[in-house]
């Protein structure tokens, strides 16, 4: 198992005092940022596309020129850091435009690099495509694409449905992704917290049980070193390798 934590372009000197810790980085593919200057760190890479953050959302035809924008800085990233893997997220319904079947003519134009990430319930009010079991078997069986597991995102979703997120997470661990987000967060504030490992009210020790032999698990915390630090120690010492 392999121990990731992500970055941004900007964030170079962090990553270098990271380095010795983890074994790879997670980019977000900030468009027109200099990827060349983060070989310098000397570890493997995966990339993630940019978000509803920047605008972009697979789901709105309305969105073409961000979307397409978005999809060719993380492919540009993955070229130069010679990612294997490409997380992308499936939009959200934030107009009447905006629908799963647009996520999945658009993603299943996407090269095999990409991987599409489990959603939670809501974005600023917004549904999230790719957030139930529904959504992510409909993706998978007309894109061919393979999954990002996003522990947080998967309990705030179970957790707004009214579902024990434990049982939510088994599902859709029966998909047999082999990438991982993980970060903590408290469910009932109904939003991804990026908190440190046992800041919140996940059950941490629960998904170091099952996950997989051969996971990728990037940490998706604050750059605060010491506690981030902690956070690689931690997955460490619970056989997460």
């Amino acid at each position: 198992m392999e121990i990731g934590v992500k970055i941004f372009p900007e964030d170079l000197a962090y990553a270098k005092r990271m380095a010795k810790y983890c074994d790879f980085f997670e980019v977000m593919a900030i468009p027109k940022s200099n990827f060349r200057a983060l070989k310098q760190i000397g570890k493997p890479f995966t990339v993630h596309t940019i978000h509803s953050h920047w605008g972009f959302n697979p789901a709105n035809p309305d969105k073409r020129s961000i979307n397409k924008l978005g999809v060719d800085a993380a492919s540009k990233a993955a070229d130069i850091l010679k990612a294997d893997l490409i997380v992308v997220h499936p939009g959200e319904l934030d107009t009447g435009r905006c629908s799963i079947e647009h996520s999945i003519r658009f993603l299943s134009r996407l090269d095999s690099r990409f991987i599409v990430e489990n959603m939670p319930a809501l974005s600023g009010g917004s549904p999230h495509v790719g957030g139930s079991i529904e959504d992510i078997l409909r993706i998978r069986e007309k894109t061919r694409k393979g999954m990002c597991l996003d522990f947080p995102h998967a309990a705030e979703f179970a957790h707004q449905n009214h579902i024990y997120y434990i049982d939510f997470v088994k599902q859709l661990l029966s998909l047999k992704p082999k990438y991982f987000h993980l970060s903590d967060t408290r469910i009932q504030g109904k939003k991804d917290m990026h908190l440190h490992l046992k800041e919140g009210n996940l059950k941490f020790w629960y998904f170091e049980k099952i996950l997989p032999g051969d996971a990728r698990v990037t940490l998706e915390t604050a750059h605060e070193f010491r506690k981030q630090h902690h956070d690689i120690i931690l997955a460490r010492q619970n056989s997460m390798v």
